[in-house]
């Protein structure tokens, strides 16, 4: 993980964990006394079977890059931490 990865990392930190672990109110505006939960949370057992299983945590971690390019962090921190292009790569044309 190079200065900028780490950077990011703990400016978003609460983001990635939210996107990750898909929790229902960790993310930046679901705080634990929010009356609404994250559309896309998950609940605590489909939490410890991602964990479980691994898979799951792996493509969260794939969509918390592409949601970062899509407007959840600013585009130029997305195009600092090299998302933009590492989706481009994968997209076919």
């Amino acid at each position: 993980m190079n200065k900028t990865k780490l950077r990011f990392a703990l400016k978003y930190w609460r983001l990635a964990f939210h996107l990750i672990f898909k929790t229902r109110h960790f993310g930046v505006n679901n705080l634990w006394w929010a009356q609404q939960p994250s559309a896309i949370g998950w609940r605590w057992y489909q939490q410890a079977w991602g964990i479980l299983t691994v898979m799951p945590i792996v493509r969260n971690y794939q969509s918390l890059k592409v949601r970062s390019c899509l407007g959840w962090i600013p585009q130029a921190d997305c195009e600092a931490l090299g998302y933009q292009k590492e989706i481009a790569s994968k997209v076919r044309t």
